[in-house]
């Protein structure tokens, strides 16, 4: 298939996470003179990814079925659009893409990358058949893509240890980097009253119930601190927190509910401190790499994808994972601290950002990567962009 040599196609489940965490990176990729296509589901930011005047493509995915036919479906509309938009290279993202997609693109001859980008449940299937069919699958596409890319080391181990992927083809970056311009703090914080905020994915396993549970234990001590929680509900998730639940925590007042938010850093502005609980198979935990951008320190656990964030007693603390009187502790002690104290541990958390998960070196190695399987744009090119 004759492709064109200056476009790259990004291929994830939503539309949601290639504005909130792509979007530098297709803006640099334009600035070099490349042309860039989005295909993803329709959700409330796709209109978004359109201002941006990003070409954008429509693909149907059920991020929770195993019906063999729709999944038999999802490869021929992948195979489809790669020949409608003819890209020289795909990127893929998310576990349905990254193996439907790298099948279909394998068929068209195009090179495409897997990123994945944390494990998820990708083990935890209580279908047996169901998970022996996707590491399958998984070993298939990974044989067919030309390089697995990781957000962390462990993951990487986990593939080649399972022989999903050969070492020689893997590849670990640093998550999906930080805007440090965007993400930056506009005042120093202060402590007078200590407030302790999670935000992400209202999920069992990514530590809710774990946050209530601490804070129960906490306010019999520090009646005045208080536990806000951030974040949106996906029912169709068997592991969502119901609403409900959520209802109880605040008559019971424990937490206050947030609701949920487009934009982050106002509330990492005013919290004293996020917690991150999490027991799932993170990448890279998107929101520790927020509040450390913003000079919030933070509480998680001895968990993948998160200890990899928090330098332990110098940018936050580390707990035992699904433990709430460990995450208390570690609360408390965060509380004991001086307010000099706190303030240091977010500034230096900034630094270890700066310094490892700064956007700008995560550009430069999809760019380097693109040059290394389709050679440097002609300045005419460069140029005519």
């Amino acid at each position: 298939m004759k492709s064109d040599p200056q476009k790259i196609a990004l291929v994830a489940n939503t539309s949601w996470s290639i504005y909130n965490f792509r979007l530098n990176l297709i803006r640099s990729l334009q600035k070099q003179g490349y042309q860039v296509a989005v295909i993803a589901p329709k959700d409330s930011f796709t209109s978004r990814l359109v201002a941006e005047g990003i070409a954008y493509h429509e693909v149907d995915i059920d991020n929770y079925g195993t019906n063999p036919i729709s999944e038999i479906k999802l490869i021929h509309q992948f195979y489809t659009l790669y020949q409608k938009i003819q890209p020289s290279l795909i990127f893929h993202y998310t576990i349905k893409p990254n193996i439907y997609g790298s099948l279909a693109a394998a068929k068209l001859k195009i090179p495409s990358i897997i990123v994945t980008t944390g494990l998820g449940h990708l083990f935890q299937f209580s279908n047996r058949l169901v998970r022996w069919a996707t590491i399958y699958m998984y070993k298939l596409a990974a044989r067919l893509a030309r390089e697995i890319w990781f957000l962390n080391e462990n993951d990487r181990d986990v593939f080649v240890f399972k022989g999903i992927a050969r070492p020689e083809k893997t590849k670990v970056i640093k998550g999906e980097g930080i805007d440090l311009v965007w993400f930056k703090p506009r005042r120093e914080k202060t402590f007078y009253r200590d407030r302790f905020l999670f935000a992400g994915r209202l999920l069992k396993d990514k530590g809710v119930e774990d946050f209530a549970e601490a804070a129960k234990i906490i306010k019999q001590k520090y009646p005045r601190v208080s536990f806000e929680l951030l974040g949106f509900i996906n029912q169709r998730n068997p592991n969502s927190i119901p609403y409900s639940r959520i209802s109880e925590w605040q008559k019971d007042k424990l937490i206050k509910y947030l609701g949920e938010t487009n934009d982050i850093r106002p509330y990492l502005e005013k919290t004293s401190c996020l917690v991150f609980p999490s027991y799932y198979r993170e990448g890279i935990s998107r929101i520790l790499l927020e509040a450390a951008a913003m000079e919030t320190p933070a509480i998680t656990t001895d968990n993948v994808g998160c200890r990899e964030v928090v330098d332990h007693g110098r940018t936050g603390f580390i707990c035992a994972r699904q433990d709430p009187r460990a995450l208390a502790r570690s609360l408390e002690k965060f509380l004991e601290l001086s307010d000099e104290d706190k303030l240091t541990m977010g500034k230096l958390a900034r630094k270890k950002i700066a310094r490892e998960y700064n956007i700008k070196l995560i550009n430069q190695q999809y760019l380097q990567t693109i040059q290394k399987y389709l050679g440097p744009l002609s300045k005419k090119k460069v140029a005519n962009n």
